[in-house]
């Protein structure tokens, strides 16, 4: 067998200059154990990165080669890796040691190139295949960095720094966009590659499984390139930010925030995709949906599908979805948990008690919520609180929302953010499955089918433990639920999801 590691230490006349004489090696490596042979890549890949010899395009050329026939190594060890965790043990130390060492090595391999073009200001002789170079860059300190969420790694300053750097020169030199195969099988540019990583970092990473977080790796493959940077902030459509002088990743946008080292995206896209995504599994139709991968089942897809949501895109998101303007329009809110309640009981529950609602004009409306102006300044409603919303004047059905933001109108009057939550609320006791006494005021959403959004129970912060066993007292029955995670919350709130183990009529006994 071939020394892989000659290929890097020979004079020119030897394999370093000769990706012809390199693949027919790395021919023959192909027919090996992969782990042994990804081990002999990464001793290779350690002496090309030591090597006193020039930096040619020959010499790129092969590291290409190295690079792409080592990708079905990573391939198959990262299965192994994903679908034997309990029985690897000791070994997983050693195989995602091995992964995370190759990955360094291809990144610190080509960065060596980044360095020559640099070095002699965009004249190299490989300067044309910068994009290819930098992309590849990304990609596998991106590889290294989602790796490391495996054993729980965060993302140091330094290497966010680096990241950073990379993308800015890269937009600098106008080919961010530029497409560029990473692979045979995807082509990609090097915003994507940088975009994914911000992404992946955003859904709190180090908290999933190994196996989610490639599942999540791989749906942005795909999606990506559905949420591009832009220079030009704008709170009103962007979503979220980063900021290319500091050591940190993504952060949310605020209106304060600015400067030349800004980039920001908007997350409408992504939005879309998901939500198209999740009605097509809801379905039962995959076809339109294979980038979800071969791993996705339901109903575990689904729910990681909604995770994600909930860090890129809710609840902010829902309110920027195709707002439209709305004229003459008002509408009453009661706001806070206790004036909800209040009004979602019969009129004979509150003889003689006045709910005290406020008078907000409608500014623009979407699917997932309102822009509300008032008239006079307001306490009561405040970024968190739970409200209901119902146009003024009419015996219609109340819809709940929670604001979401409050700020000044350009005439100096508070204007809010509202994100509808439900248009059928309805309040029910719970009680204590095993007969205890006692009964918690909660509020049951019914699932809201045009925005995909499951149904849930609101319940004050002090009642809400999850796992949780209650009876839910809904119309004529009683549901035996057990609590789930929380969807969202505010000091005085809790959202839940709820599993329905059984249901009987009031007068049955337990089961």
């Amino acid at each position: 067998m071939f020394d892989l590691l000659a290929l890097f230490r020979t004079k020119p006349s030897g394999f370093l200059t000769s990706a012809k004489t390199a693949d027919a090696w790395l021919q023959d490596l192909r027919g090996h154990d992969e782990y042994e042979a990804q081990k002999q890549v990464i001793d290779a890949l350690s002496g090309f990165l030591k090597s006193q010899e020039p930096l040619t395009r020959e010499r790129l050329k092969v590291l290409r080669h190295v690079d792409e026939t080592s990708q079905a190594f990573q391939k198959k060890l990262g299965e192994t890796y994903f679908q034997h965790q309990n029985e690897l043990k000791r070994g997983e130390d050693v195989l995602w040691k091995s992964m995370t060492t190759l990955f360094s090595r291809l990144a610190h391999s080509y960065q060596l190139f980044i360095h020559e073009i640099v070095a002699q200001r965009g004249k190299s002789e490989f300067t044309r295949y910068l994009p290819t170079i930098a992309a590849r860059t990304l990609h596998y300190y991106a590889q290294g960095i989602k790796w490391g969420y495996f054993h729980q790694e965060p993302v140091q300053p330094v290497m966010w720094k680096r990241l950073h750097k990379y993308y800015l020169m890269c937009e600098n030199a106008r080919l961010a966009t530029t497409e560029v195969e990473l692979n045979s099988k995807r082509l990609t540019t090097c915003c994507n590659e940088y975009m994914q990583i911000l992404l992946l970092d955003m859904i709190k990473p180090m908290t999933l499984p190994p196996d989610q977080i490639e599942m999540v790796d791989h749906w942005l493959d795909h999606w990506s390139h559905l949420v591009p940077l832009e220079q030009d902030c704008d709170p009103e459509t962007h979503m979220h930010c980063v900021d290319l002088s500091t050591g940190v990743g993504a952060r949310k946008l605020l209106e304060e925030m600015h400067g030349p080292d800004l980039r920001c995206w908007s997350m409408v896209d992504l939005y879309l995709q998901i939500r198209k995504s999740r009605t097509g599994l809801t379905d039962g139709n995959w076809s339109e949906h294979v980038e979800l991968g071969d791993e996705c089942v339901l109903p575990d897809c689904i729910d990681l599908l909604d995770y994600v949501a909930r860090y890129w895109i809710r609840p902010e998101a829902a309110r920027r979805q195709c707002r439209a303007p709305v004229e003459d329009r008002m509408v009453e809110m009661a706001c806070g948990v206790g004036a909800i309640y209040s009004c979602l009981q019969p009129e004979e529950a509150r003889p003689g008690h006045k709910i005290p609602f406020e008078h907000w004009s409608v500014q623009d409306e979407s699917e997932g919520g309102y822009g509300l102006v008032e008239a006079r300044p307001t306490e009561r409603a405040q970024e968190g609180k739970l409200v209901l919303v119902k146009p003024s004047g009419h015996d219609g059905a109340w819809e709940i929302g929670v604001v979401r933001w409050k700020r000044d109108s350009e005439s100096g009057m508070p204007a809010l953010g509202v994100e509808r939550l439900s248009d059928a609320p309805k309040q029910v006791e719970l009680t204590e499955a095993d007969g205890g006494e006692g009964v918690i005021k909660a509020l049951f959403l019914p699932k809201l089918y045009q925005r995909d959004i499951n149904s849930s129970l609101i319940l004050q912060s002090a009642d809400f433990r999850e796992g949780r066993l209650l009876d839910m007292h809904y119309r004529n029955n009683v549901f035996h639920v057990r609590l789930a995670e929380v969807v969202d919350s505010s000091e005085e709130w809790v959202r839940v999801h709820f599993t329905v183990l059984g249901n009987r009529t009031p007068g049955a006994k337990a089961a």
